[in-house]
């Protein structure tokens, strides 16, 4: 097994190191989409002809976030052999890790103006989960950006985890994978489908605000309300009446209860700021009159903002009012819509999906990869040989699970929505096809079918809406029969088919001639 492992390491492309060709197409992609491409966005002037939108962009990103999940579903199926049919089982749980955390950043900003996501208070949690105000109790550590980003690894590893250690450990391959691999999908897409499953159901998690910080009031910050709460209950200045009056009666009198402690009387002044600031503008020139507002709050009051620029405006004012009793926090997240979002989500697509390819290259390169392909093209030689297979291909199948995840996590704030139909078992047959296309066993064919595809379907969705599905499976067909080896495999055929049309042509003339010539005599003696 070992010399055959040896050959196979001099003979295929994928072992050795980088060629000249791949260094030079891969720095220029590189180029192009971490430089280029966002330099259009940010500095061309919108209306000229090379202006990126930013919306095309946020389309871009997206595209990109499909590539990596076709360079795991590659990882499986091009190099171990593995024909997953449930990738976007992980892409999607990698989504609603992050898409969880941005849903409780919301607040105040739903449309039932609550701290639980607008499903939640729509689906009467608050009574299905009073010890928690209504949060089910795996959505707390949510809360926090770390637990969440460290979830959109874990839970697709924990997830692939299981069902390879079970799937591997029982030898089942071949098709009997793939029917598996589907089935699974296609259960987690009914769970998550149902609304006591807590994920939002049919609608999933939208309408998302933030990132990695928000601008309201967090539990902890006011840690002395009695210094602010005399300000506003005594009208020091016109913003402080302002606030006074639009607080109800009872919760007012729950805040100057001298009985409660203090952090309940800070929860509830908490709330009913947060209320407040996202409602609507506390600007007013004649409520800020002798306050001094820095140029950049005035500016942005002057824009009228709405959403969530409004409620970073509001908290900017109340800083700007009450120095020393309103806590004074530096807002280091991002505002999910803004064009500098959208274009930091873009780079960091476009480097998630340059060090997967590396990943990728890396892994294939080595000694692992060579087993890899081993067990792909004959699994019964590497059995007999020693390896314990199913250890491998639980690591491949687990390193793809993560890849698809950290895909699916970027995914979601550029697309704005997380559904269980992203992990619905067609769209796991579409991410084949992108691989199938692009060319299966190699590392930029993936990449290639998953924009190319997915910018065809942008444009056949709205020209030819109803035919597009026919387009695809025609597609699939065309290349499965015509173009084994994919678009990146097609400039070998077409060589091989010019070298068996040029030997044709050489032939065809000395068989014509053989015809017409009689055969000579021998010469007598």
């Amino acid at each position: 097994m070992k010399g055959v492992l040896s050959m196979k390491g001099k003979n295929d492309p994928a072992a050795r190191s980088f060629s000249g060709r791949e260094l030079w197409v891969l720095g220029l992609a590189a180029l192009i989409g971490l430089v280029v491409v966002p330099c259009l966005n940010a500095f061309v002037p919108p209306g000229h002809p090379l202006h990126v939108e930013t919306f095309t962009l946020s389309v871009y990103g997206k595209y990109l976030t499909y590539a990596v999940l076709a360079l795991g579903v590659n990882l499986l199926w091009g190099y171990t052999g593995l024909l997953s049919l449930g990738q976007c089982l992980f892409f999607a749980l990698g989504g609603y890790a992050l898409g969880m955390h941005l849903m409780l950043l919301i607040g105040r900003l739903g449309q039932y103006r609550m701290d639980l996501p607008d499903f939640m208070v729509f689906l009467e949690f608050p009574a299905k989960y009073p010890e928690t105000d209504g949060l089910p109790l795996h959505w707390i550590p949510f809360r926090h950006a770390w637990f969440a980003i460290l979830a959109v690894v874990l839970v697709p590893a924990a997830v692939a985890f299981i069902f390879g250690l079970l799937a591997f450990r029982s030898r089942i391959k071949g098709v009997y994978f793939s029917i598996l691999s589907q089935a699974l999908t296609y259960a987690a897409c009914l769970m998550f489908f149902r609304n006591d499953f807590s994920f939002g159901g049919n609608n999933g998690l939208t309408d998302f605000k933030f990132i990695l910080g928000t601008p309201a009031l967090e539990a902890g910050e006011i840690r002395d309300p009695g210094p602010l709460l005399a300000r506003l209950s005594g009208a020091t200045n016109g913003i402080a009446g302002h606030v006074w009056e639009q607080i109800p009666e009872e919760r007012r009198a729950e805040m100057m209860d001298a009985s409660r402690s203090d952090a309940e009387r800070s929860a509830v002044l908490r709330d009913e700021l947060n209320r407040l600031m996202a409602a609507e503008t506390l600007y007013e020139e004649g409520r800020f009159a002798g306050v001094a507002l820095p140029a950049a709050v005035r500016t942005l009051a002057a824009e009228n903002p709405r959403d969530a620029q409004l409620l970073r405006l509001n908290r900017l004012l109340l800083e700007a009012a009450f120095p020393g009793e309103f806590p004074t926090k530096a807002f280091k997240g991002y505002i999910v819509n803004t064009p500098e979002t959208k274009r930091a989500l873009y780079v960091c697509s476009a480097l998630l999906l340059l060090g997967t390819y590396l990943f990728c290259r890396w892994l294939t390169g080595t000694r692992f990869g060579l087993i890899q392909r081993a067990i792909r093209d004959s699994e019964n030689r590497v059995l007999f040989s020693g390896y314990a297979t199913a250890h491998f291909k639980l690591l491949v199948f687990v390193a793809a699970a993560v890849i698809s995840g950290l895909g699916g996590a970027l995914f979601v704030p550029q697309a704005g929505i997380i559904n269980p139909s992203e992990m619905a078992p067609e769209k796991s047959l579409e991410a084949v096809v992108w691989v199938a296309v692009g060319g299966r066993g190699s590392l930029a064919g993936p990449v290639i079918g998953a924009i190319g595809i997915n910018a065809l379907k942008s444009y056949a969705t709205h020209a030819l809406a109803e035919q597009w599905p026919y387009i695809l499976g025609a597609l699939f067909i065309f290349v499965t029969l015509f173009m084994p080896n994919g678009i990146v495999g097609l400039p070998k055929q077409l060589g091989a088919l010019k070298k068996r049309w040029a030997a044709r042509k050489s032939v065809a003339p000395e068989a014509a001639l053989a015809a017409v010539e009689p055969p000579r005599e021998p010469a007598s003696k």
